[in-house]
């Protein structure tokens, strides 16, 4: 039997129950304390009850009401932000890297970066048994993170039923290995970016280099292999970011080498060493660690795709960030290059849910396979959880479900749910049948080289994203912020 997945609904949490986030709560509450002041203080009946169903009514619409999108409460502190970034000029980013220079020992000075992205970036270089890798320390973070490339299984969608459980099964391994071994990698962020390719090209490159004088049946037979090769139209890569938290027990170790930052070297990269060899295991194949120069390609290659993502020529911590950005729109950001003249526009989106009905393990594939012409990046970004504590939330949130369900006598059973119980059932009755714990959350970015483009990609995704059974919330008015989650910086998870 072909296995299948079922993900628990997004829960709000609060203070009191798990109906309303904190914010609304707090609104709630203090539209009631209003109302029961304006009928102590107001004069007259009719004051009374125009005052107090006024101030009780407002909170409700505030927090309860759908306002393009989302209530008003979640869009009035979006579009404060954006208004006072407005004001003083950070969403318009112009990077000063050409002039920043270089210290004594020849690393460059940092440079400003933009909007969005965690201020305060620390490069670091670590060493492991397979060559070296950047470790990025964001400190508003209190995070380190580590980049690399791997390739999954070939043709995992032909493959039987016993072999796609077998190769899921390794990667659960892996996450439960990771979680419970008591390494310090809490985080993983998948990137999978999606590029069209000329099909073409390969032939056109060939014409250009056919000698005339070259014999007939050579020709010919060339000819022949370009029609029997098979060419892909795309361009996909997989990258897996790993975050490890700054800890005192981690800089107590580090400061045992002679400087911190060569103990951080040195221990990040045991770290990273470690989860490779166990990638194996996962049917992964490592491709390559991504050092300074690769890491600041893939960065400044998802600002601007015109910038090719293996070209590490002059790339450095300080030439890693685009030449100008512009995120003054609310639903796009432009970004351009350092080799182009022309910017490219980025619009990002949030997996506000992901599938409460039972899917199988393609379920993905119209969004990462079957989307063409399209610029793409999808980012997930995950917590590992220890078995015990990952069992106890998935209980916790059972009971929440029943307790929230009504079921009154007399009654006729909501089937949503039932439905959204036994979601949350099945995650739970998984985790005691031993699968990974974790949380996780998933962004979208769509790439385009004009605004009119852009908007068509991003109804092709929206569609895409409906046939595997994703709701997406485009990050209107938050767009710089929204981007910064599919950058190799394992964010877009809150770290409590």
């Amino acid at each position: 039997m072909d296995r299948t997945f079922s993900f628990p609904r997004p829960r709000p949490r609060g203070l009191l129950g798990r109906r309303f986030e904190m914010d609304e709560q707090l609104v709630l509450l203090g539209g009631i304390a209003t109302a029961v002041g304006l009928l102590a203080l107001l004069p007259g009946i009719p004051l009374k009850i125009l005052g107090s169903l006024g101030a009780a009514g407002t909170c409700i619409w505030v927090t309860m009401v759908p306002y393009k999108g989302r209530t008003f409460l979640r869009w009035y502190e979006i579009r404060r932000t954006h208004s006072r970034l407005l004001r003083n000029g950070r969403l318009l980013y112009q990077s000063t890297a050409p002039f920043a220079g270089r210290r004594r020992d020849g690393t460059p000075v940092p440079v400003s970066q933009p909007v969005g992205v965690p201020d305060g970036l620390e490069w670091i270089t670590a060493r492991t048994g397979y060559g070296d890798v950047a470790v990025l320390l964001q400190p508003t973070e209190s995070m380190f993170t580590a980049c690399i490339e791997v390739e999954g299984a070939q043709n995992f969608g032909g493959l039987d039923a016993a072999d796609k459980e077998s190769l899921i099964s390794a990667y659960e391994y892996l996450l439960k290995e990771t979680a419970e071994s008591g390494g310090r990698i809490e985080y993983v962020q998948w990137l999978a970016r999606l590029l069209p390719t000329d099909p073409n090209a390969h032939a056109h490159d060939a014409a250009r280099r056919r000698d005339p004088a070259a014999p007939s049946w050579l020709s010919d037979s060339y000819d022949q292999l370009l029609d029997t090769v098979s060419v892909h139209a795309e361009d996909r890569r997989i990258f897996l970011v790993l975050g490890i938290p700054y800890s005192q027990e981690l800089s107590a170790e580090a400061l045992q080498y002679q400087t911190l930052q060569d103990g951080y070297a040195e221990v990040l990269g045991k770290e990273v060493e470690q989860f490779i060899r166990g990638l194996s295991g996962a049917q992964l194949r490592w491709v390559r660690n991504l050092d300074e120069p690769a890491l600041a390609s893939l960065i400044h290659h998802t600002y601007a795709p015109d910038h090719w993502l293996n070209d590490t020529r002059g790339m450095d911590r300080a030439s890693c960030w685009p030449a100008e950005m512009d995120a003054r729109e609310p639903t796009r950001m432009a970004a351009r290059s350092w080799e182009g003249a022309d910017p490219w526009y980025n619009a990002t989106a949030w997996i506000k849910q992901f599938p409460v009905l039972p899917v199988g393990v393609n379920f993905l594939a119209p969004l990462l396979l079957y989307v063409s012409d399209v610029i793409l990046t999808v980012g997930v970004t995950m917590r590992l959880l220890p078995a015990d504590r990952a069992l106890a939330d998935a209980m916790a949130d059972v009971t929440n479900e029943a307790g929230q369900a009504d079921n009154r006598p007399g009654k006729i059973a909501d089937p949503r749910e039932e439905r959204e119980l036994g979601a949350s059932a099945s995650t739970m009755q998984d985790l005691a049948n031993g699968a990974a714990g974790v949380r996780l959350t998933g962004w979208v970015t769509v790439t385009a080289p004009d605004p009119d483009l852009l908007v068509q990609h991003r109804n092709t995704v929206r569609a895409a994203a409906v046939k595997a059974q994703l709701a997406l919330e485009w990050c209107d008015s938050e767009q710089y912020r929204a981007f910064a989650n599919t950058l190799p910086m394992v964010t877009g998870l809150l770290k409590d």
